[in-house]
């Protein structure tokens, strides 16, 4: 196919993504979710998705039961690659404007071709607001990300992480309950 013609169907697209965005933006909830369980892979049952959110090629992203998807949450998905994925478990809460990328492009090139890796988001996750969650990575069940990381690597199981790339702090206590 030609660059000329790619452009032109990328184009297309992304005009037609732009018009689909604007309607749910104008939809009462009640009519947004049955669309949104059309688009993405999966949208489980409980789960909510505020408004201004921006999904990039939804089909390629699953959403667990009971999930809370805040206003303006974004999510990059890989068009190029058909096995990079995400995927949000069950109960998981994310923050405003928290960002999802499976893909990106590799640095090292001039060219910078495109790169991607599924991200996996883990049971009873909590993205802190402004948080970016990059390709390849792996949040594991009942871990905090603090508002404003950037989580460059996987995170194990009920810990707390923050910063700028994203470090474990310590490990998630739970009134009444023993995660390990």
């Amino acid at each position: 196919m030609s660059p000329t013609l790619k452009r032109l169907l990328f184009g297309a697209y992304a005009y037609a993504e732009n018009l689909l965005r604007l309607l749910l933006e104008l939809l009462p909830p009640l009519l947004r979710h049955p669309l949104y369980r059309l688009l993405l892979a999966r949208l489980g049952p409980g789960s909510m998705i505020d408004y201004q959110c921006y999904f990039r090629y939804p089909w390629k992203i699953s959403i667990g039961a009971a999930t809370s998807i805040n206003r303006g949450c974004e999510f990059y998905g890989s068009m190029m690659d058909g096995s990079a994925r995400i995927r949000v478990g069950d109960h998981v809460a994310l923050g405003p404007r928290v960002r999802v990328l499976s893909a990106g492009h590799d640095y090292r090139e001039l060219d910078l071709p495109d790169t991607s890796a599924s991200v996996e988001i883990g049971n009873h996750v909590w993205v802190g607001a402004g948080s970016t969650i990059l390709p390849g990575v792996t949040i594991g069940e009942g871990a905090v990300v603090a508002a404003a990381s950037v989580v460059t690597r996987d995170v194990p199981p009920y810990t707390v992480v923050a910063g700028c790339p994203a470090r474990v702090l310590k490990q998630r206590k739970l009134h009444g309950h023993d995660p390990l």
